[in-house]
């Protein structure tokens, strides 16, 4: 599912879903929230209400419309459908989340006002989304050069990994696993891979290889490099990424202060990421 407004950014959410949608041989819902970001409020007051509800909903169609052309221009085999939906683009693509597969999303709109509701969009639905939520930038999934993911270490993030290793075979790309952890050495070298050759760190080299050694059978193809990065989370997952690299990330489910705090740690990655960003819901204890 891809949630359009129309943006160059949307554009590019377009291509990724529809990419994403033909190397797993799913269908596409092109999808645009017409409530809130596209009423114009001066007109609202002023005008007839009928008036103006069909002119934006005729812009929402033409909207989505564009969209379905985008898709059959360049990837007619995937079959794709289009909607307009009478709600906030956040609530509707939160809801649709329930039964999508992957949610896809542009990072910015069509203007600076529509750039903080975009941004409001992209962080909103990465926060409550049930299924993982990808965040485009300027950039196209041919330009993938690699993945990167953060490995937790916990047996609640191995979701995170196991998206990581499919999108990696899905692009044909490497997969580099890294760990965050923070240690009194990180104040002078902070956000800095360890050197293989560093010791006092094997505990830590142990989880990471721990965390994706049940993924090489089911991913053959995809090569694998563990990294451990020292500093924030946030931080050192960005710097390890480089801008050509797609980041995934996981996102706890906010039932506590430590969850909380796992959330807020997937919106700051989303914030500083150079290039796109997959937010991936963790499972939660006992079950996805």
């Amino acid at each position: 599912m891809v949630g359009v407004d129309g943006s160059p950014d949307a554009d590019w959410a377009v291509e990724w879903a529809a990419v994403q949608a033909e190397r797993e041989r799913r269908s596409l819902i092109v999808v645009h929230g017409a409530r809130a970001t596209d009423s114009d409020w001066l007109a609202f007051w002023t005008e007839d209400r009928n008036r103006v509800d069909r002119a934006r909903f005729e812009a929402a169609q033409a909207v989505v419309e564009d969209a379905l052309k985008l898709v059959e221009a360049h990837h007619p085999a995937v079959g794709a459908q289009g909607y307009v939906v009478d709600a906030d683009p956040r609530a509707a693509l939160v809801t649709a989340s329930e039964t999508a597969h992957l949610v896809v999303v542009g990072r910015r709109g069509r203007s600076p006002w529509r750039n903080v509701v975009m941004g409001s969009v992209s962080s909103s639905v990465s926060r409550h989304a049930e299924c993982p939520v990808l965040v485009t930038g300027e950039s196209l999934p041919a330009s993938i050069s690699g993945v990167v993911v953060g490995a937790a270490g916990t047996a609640e993030s191995m979701v995170v990994i196991e998206e990581a290793f499919r999108q990696a075979a899905l692009h044909g790309v490497p997969l580099t696993v890294v760990h965050c952890f923070w240690d009194i050495a990180g104040q002078q070298a902070f956000g800095a891979t360890v050197q293989p050759e560093e010791l006092g760190v094997d505990d830590l080299r142990l989880l990471v290889s721990q965390s994706v050694a049940g993924f090489a059978p089911e991913f053959p193809d995809v090569v694998v490099h563990l990294e451990l990065a020292r500093g924030l989370v946030d931080l050192a997952l960005t710097n390890a990424t480089p801008p050509n690299s797609l980041l995934v990330v996981g996102r706890g489910h906010a039932t506590s202060w430590r969850e909380h705090l796992r959330v807020s740690t997937a919106l700051a990655v989303l914030d500083q990421a150079r290039g796109p960003v997959e937010v991936v819901p963790e499972a939660v204890s006992g079950g996805r």
